[in-house]
C-alpha cells in the first residue's frame, strides 16, 4: 500500500464479534458488573479498620526489629570470619 489510509481499519476495530458485541458494548457491560459487585462489598466498620491498621503497624514494628537483630548479628559475624 503506498501512502493513504486503510480504509478497512474503522471496519475491522469496531467490528460485532459473534458474541460479544461492539468494544463499546463490552465495556459497557464490564462497568455494569463492577457496579452490581460492589454493590456487594461489605466494607470494614471504623472500629474494624482502626483495629486492623494497630495489627499492621504492631506486626511492622515487631518485624523490624527482629530483622534488624539479626542484620547486626550477620554483619557481626561476617566481620569475626573475614577479620
Amino acid at each position: 500500500m503506498v501512502g493513504g489510509s486503510n480504509p478497512s481499519w474503522p471496519a475491522t476495530f469496531f467490528a460485532l464479534t459473534k458474541d460479544k458485541g461492539t468494544m463499546f458494548h463490552r465495556i459497557r457491560e464490564f462497568i455494569r458488573e463492577v457496579t452490581l459487585e460492589i454493590k456487594k462489598v461489605t466494607f470494614p466498620k471504623k472500629d474494624e479498620l482502626i483495629g486492623s491498621t494497630w495489627v499492621v503497624i504492631i506486626t511492622s514494628l515487631i518485624a523490624s526489629v527482629y530483622l534488624g537483630i539479626v542484620d547486626i548479628a550477620l554483619s557481626k559475624l561476617v566481620k569475626v570470619l573475614l577479620n
